[in-house]
């Protein structure tokens, strides 16, 4: 098990390592933070993700999302709806 911060880094900087997530990944992630989101949001979400992931930015709330070959999850600090609003301002950049 690796988080989105890991992978970013990984896909920058390591030989070999994965450039993209994974659909499983993706769904997960899509499915956690487009949550109430117009469709419109939900397509930028999906475009970005699908995205290698060297071209991310790094961001401290990127160690809360756990990755494994199955999907992901993301762990909480301490405002659900919070995080994934701010975890979505993120991801889109």
């Amino acid at each position: 098990m690796t988080n989105l911060d890991y992978a970013i880094h990984d896909a920058k900087f390591k030989e070999g390592a994965p450039t993209h997530l994974n659909d499983y990944q993706i769904r997960d992630i899509l499915d956690l933070v487009g949550k109430g989101c117009r469709q419109s949001t939900k397509e930028k979400l999906e475009r970005r993700l699908n995205m290698p992931l060297s071209l991310f930015q790094s961001y401290g709330i990127y160690n809360r999302m756990k990755l494994t070959p199955i999907g992901a999850d993301y762990v909480p600090c301490q405002s659900w709806t919070e995080e994934m609003r701010t975890l979505r301002e993120c991801i889109l950049g």
